[in-house]
């Protein structure tokens, strides 16, 4: 994990962190994530990091790594749609509707 992190970072040109404080994040950061895979399984983490990764995004229709791996497999599985009405009673109208010109109107 470590690894990929760190090659990520140098291929989107981003700046380096140290790989040992990568190795304590990753080592710190993956104990509870096993514990709550054992618990509730990997598609339900999946699905809550998918969800996460749309909220804490600031631009998600801006960011092809969180529309490719967020937004369009909530899509698929039809959350994106029964999420809908919620998302534009919760954020700006704008927002939802930027979102939906990212995706060619999904």
């Amino acid at each position: 994990m470590t690894t990929i992190i760190m090659q990520s970072r140098e291929a989107e040109g981003r700046k380096p962190f140290l790989e040992a404080l990568v190795r304590l994040a990753v080592r710190t950061a993956w104990e509870p994530v096993k514990k709550m895979v054992d618990a509730t399984g990997v598609p339900e983490i999946q699905r809550a990091c998918r969800i996460l990764a749309v909220l804490i995004c600031p631009a998600p229709e801006k960011h092809k790594a969180v529309q490719d791996g967020a937004l369009l497999p909530l899509a698929k599985e039809g959350l994106l749609a029964t999420s809908k009405e919620r998302l534009e009673r919760v954020f700006p109208a704008d927002w939802v509707r930027r979102l939906q010109e990212g995706f060619g109107g999904v």
